[in-house]
């Protein structure tokens, strides 16, 4: 039974005054405070939020904020929720955490033959998990055994704007189909109900036209592969599209691309959109790339790493023969059981809960140089998990390669001031650039 919860943690009542003073704001005289003192947060004030957002005007209600607890939901939620572009959140550490005692969603609806199956499959991952960790293998690495329906815990605080969307795709868009989903999304949209009554009913058409992937049917085996990186796009004269944007501005001196690499606020960088095909990186790294917000995602679902079978195989496995066999053999294992769960008729969105971390799959993403500075400040640096760390050197390269002028001055943190890791740091800093 699926005993997963979404609880609205902290809201702001007030707030409903303030998102009606900016509904009157555009079209009224007075102050901005004169304004506010007419808004008394009553039933006023919602007639006219409902009829300003009946009106396409949404932008009022990105004023409302919430604070929301996922709890004991599974990793598969965890990632639908944090594609979430415009909100923020803090997740359990699976590097840092033991997760062998999270225990695991099970599906709505399972006949008992088929929980059986189910149960047995994940028992033994959790125990492959503990095995490894027994073994030496560090748990930042031991994680890549736990399934997609593990369970996870995490904070996300939101506007309200951003909530609805999000509430209408769990619904009627693309996380309709996946029971848990369903079921949390329901959750919110009850919660959000109590302070803005019959908005998001208002927006659920839009998100009824979604169209989804049909999910893949068959499972392999798979392999080992390796990460890697494939620039699909560049500017075709990135430093001439610079350099007039320097000269435009009037900030930096045309040329002086240091000096706009170390500014605060270097905005001209944004002018410049690279795109990329990211390979064969694992579900948890995945989750990595997703929590950089300044960027645009097309992430295939999670029934696609499972079904292609390829995973990641750290190096603290590989240096240990005994849990290399535990490590493969459980990929092994959980491919044939995934295909037997197919057969015995447990439905494809459930059947992705059977996706294990260390699956792999590609996903194409698209960021400005701007964002790129920041992405490679925390993804080259030493402290960076490691595949995501190799995944970042291979697209610096790729950059450095298009658009040396730029990118050969990119790095770590270090290389740009002291670094930010503190007693944490590895003591070994690049040369500044």
């Amino acid at each position: 039974m699926i005993n997963s919860k979404a609880i609205i943690i902290v809201k702001n009542h007030d707030a409903l005054r303030v998102a009606a003073s900016s509904a009157r704001i555009s079209t009224q005289p007075g102050t901005a405070m004169e304004i506010f003192e007419k808004s008394l947060g009553d039933e006023r004030d919602l007639k006219l939020m409902n009829k300003v957002l009946s009106s396409g005007h949404k932008s009022v209600i990105e004023h409302q904020t919430f604070s929301i607890a996922f709890n004991d939901v599974s990793v598969l939620v965890e990632q639908f929720v944090i594609e979430a572009r415009l909100a923020s959140f803090t997740v359990k550490s699976r590097r840092y955490v033991d997760f062998s005692g999270a225990g695991y969603v099970v599906p709505d609806g399972l006949s008992e033959e088929q929980a059986s199956l189910y149960d047995a499959a994940m028992q033994a991952r959790f125990a492959d998990y503990e095995k490894l960790m027994a073994l030496g293998v560090p748990k930042e690495d031991a994680r890549f055994l736990l399934p997609y329906c593990l369970r996870s815990n995490f904070f996300m605080t939101v506007n309200a704007r951003e909530l609805i969307a999000l509430v209408c795709a769990m619904l009627h868009g693309r996380g309709r189909d996946y029971g848990e989903i369903r079921a949390l999304g329901a959750q919110l949209k009850a919660q959000f109900d109590e302070l803005y009554p019959g908005v998001i009913d208002a927006e659920k058409g839009r998100f009824a036209g979604c169209a989804v992937a049909p999910l893949p049917g068959g499972i392999k085996a798979g392999e080992v592969r390796e990460g890697g990186a494939e620039l699909l796009s560049a500017p075709d004269a990135p430093m001439a599209l610079l350099n007039g944007a320097l000269g435009f501005s009037g900030r930096i001196a045309e040329g002086d691309i240091r000096a706009l690499i170390l500014d605060a606020r270097p905005r001209e960088l944004e002018l410049l959109n690279y795109a990329f095909r990211i390979k064969n990186i694992s579900l948890a790294c995945l989750t990595h790339f997703a929590r950089h917000r300044i960027q645009t995602q097309v992430i295939p679902a999670v029934m696609t790493a499972l079904a292609g079978g390829n995973y990641v195989l750290p190096e603290t496995v590989r240096a240990v023969p005994e849990a290399e066999a535990v490590y493969r053999a459980a990929f092994a294992d959980q491919a044939k059981l995934a295909e037997c769960a197919i057969a015995r008729g447990i439905k494809p969105e459930d059947v992705s809960y059977f996706a294990l971390s260390g699956h792999q799959l590609d996903i194409l993403l698209g960021m400005n140089a701007r964002e790129l500075m920041h992405f490679m400040k925390l993804r080259t640096c030493s402290r960076a998990q490691w595949e995501i760390r190799g995944v970042a050197g291979k697209m610096l390269d790729l950059l450095a390669e298009n658009t040396p002028e730029i990118f050969r001055m990119y790095g770590p943190s270090c290389r740009f001031g002291p670094c930010p890791e503190g007693r944490m740091s590895c003591g070994k800093p690049q040369p500044r650039i």
